[in-house]
């Protein structure tokens, strides 16, 4: 706190003091010459004035002077200031916890969530998807106009958003930015994300996962080098997905279809599920699990992400009759909106990395 406010208040309070305390003694000093005084000591005076300037007044004291009774008009007419004063403060402190938790400054409880640095249509696009497999988000944004257009849109116990500057490191910590499970920095101009990613490596303490989608393929390496565990070209995304939809475009829309969401039983996405120790596919052959899969779970197994001789790798759909799953792979599968509630009981996982 500022010393000089700090100085201020507490002369304040000394001046107002001393003035109770004076008020207090010329009324005692004025009763005690009554013939029959109501207010005799320090202790009385006190309690006249309390319920006086509280407004409660139980009439078990009272000035009976004209000079003791000019100094219960003073404390009637403070009494009102007191009263203007405490509702002023509650209403404040009623006003500072609502818009505190409008801007997010009473933090999330999210945890193993995605926190999307930056908001623009791109990250509203990443969101949706995100809302629709079930994934918890915190969206950190810099405009105040953004989140009062945006808070109202979506369920409290899934997207939070919070009210910051994008480099204020400390203040990102009310999204839990430490226990997340990946940063998606989504800034507009490259060299503010390679920035973000240096600074933000410097202050947490944790390593955190970053994404960053870059303009400039070129600058890929640097991402890479400066932290950031997945980097995506913009470009080169738009240029595959364009070529596509210009020679294959049936192709095209089903592929962009299988990268979407699922948001109802009947579409169909690609999704991924961690193969954990109760997995009942875990130690047994791939192709076993394709045709298992397939007739049970009414799903297509099409890859598996495992390590091979310490290298993490995807494998589309691996020819190898010897090729075991193992804990910790996760198994890539075509599903639809209605089989994948089975294969989450099956697997017992949520589909996803996070």
């Amino acid at each position: 706190m500022n010393p000089v406010k700090v100085l201020k208040t507490i002369g304040i309070v000394i001046v107002v003091l001393a003035i109770y305390l004076g008020l207090l003694a010329t009324l005692i000093h004025f009763e005690q010459a009554s013939d029959e005084p109501s207010i005799t000591n320090l202790g009385e005076a006190i309690w006249y004035s309390i319920v006086t300037m509280t407004t409660v007044g139980y009439g078990d004291m009272y000035p009976v002077t004209e000079q003791g009774k000019w100094i219960g008009y003073l404390f009637i007419i403070a009494s009102m200031g007191v009263l203007g004063l405490l509702i002023g403060r509650i209403s404040n402190v009623i006003n500072e916890v609502r818009e505190n938790r409008r801007l997010g400054y009473n933090g999330t409880g999210f945890t193993n969530h995605v926190v999307i640095i930056g908001w623009n249509r791109y990250a509203q696009t990443v969101l949706e998807q995100l809302v629709a497999a079930g994934v918890k988000i915190a969206i950190i944004l810099d405009r105040r106009s953004q989140l009062e257009l945006l808070a109202e849109n979506y369920e409290k116990d899934q997207v939070y958003f919070l009210l910051a500057d994008h480099h204020n490191f400390e203040l990102a910590r009310k999204a839990n930015i430490e226990a997340a499970s990946i940063v998606f920095v989504n800034l507009d101009d490259d060299t503010d994300k390679l920035v973000y990613l240096v600074n933000s490596s410097k202050f947490y303490h944790r390593k955190i996962r970053h994404a960053a989608v870059v303009n400039d393929h070129e600058l890929v390496p640097a991402f890479k080098a400066a932290g950031a565990d997945v980097v995506l070209s913009r470009d080169e995304i738009d240029a595959k997905l364009t070529a596509s939809f210009i020679f294959e475009p049936e192709v095209a829309k089903y592929t962009e279809q299988l990268i979407s969401t699922a948001v109802d039983e009947e579409s169909f996405d690609v999704q991924q599920y961690r193969v954990i120790a109760k997995n009942r596919f875990k130690d047994r052959y791939y192709h076993d699990a394709f045709f298992e899969i397939k007739k049970q779970l009414d799903a297509i197994l099409i890859g598996l992400a495992t390590t091979v001789d310490g290298e993490h790798v995807v494998l589309g759909n691996p020819d190898d009759p010897e090729l075991k799953i193992s804990e910790g792979d996760y198994l890539i599968l075509i599903t639809s909106g209605r089989a994948a509630k089975q294969l989450q009981r099956a697997f017992g996982v949520a589909e996803g990395s996070l």
